[in-house]
């Protein structure tokens, strides 16, 4: 291989190896059955909540043929204060799934995740029903 051809091939090799060693972790809540990580969850670093829409079925309610439903993902550090980001959009009339991505703070042990549907009629149901949630350690 030309000299010239390696100093071109070999800047682009190592971007493409450091690339994939710093991807943004992923959790995956399938429609049933287990959670995935993909990754590693580190401390001060962000991840990416997917969340499969048929997984929690309940508070459907809809007005006019227009889904008026919402799932979030409620998600502490350290037992601390619940926090939420929304794994819901709307698109036309219906609710899609939407990745949430979330910044682990600097020092945290561990994280915890439970799901929160909602509709317009009041009800309201979880993912998991009961405790406990979904616990995960973080990587410092």
């Amino acid at each position: 291989m030309s000299s010239k051809l390696c100093a071109f091939v070999l800047p682009l090799l190592l971007a493409t190896s450091v690339a994939a060693q710093t991807q943004t972790p992923v959790i995956s809540f399938p429609a049933s059955g287990p959670y995935a990580v993909t990754g590693t969850l580190r401390a001060g670093q962000p991840f990416t909540v997917q969340y499969t829409l048929d997984r929690l079925k309940k508070c459907r309610a809809t007005y006019s043929g227009m889904d008026t439903w919402f799932i979030s993902v409620e998600y502490r550090f350290d037992y601390g204060t619940f926090q939420a980001a929304y794994v819901t959009n709307q698109s036309d009339y219906v609710r899609v799934s939407v990745p949430a991505t979330i910044t682990a703070p600097a020092g945290a042990r561990t994280l915890e995740l439970r799901f929160k549907n909602w509709d317009r009629g009041g009800c309201v149901a979880y993912d998991p029903s009961s405790w406990p949630i979904y616990t995960f350690t973080l990587q410092q």
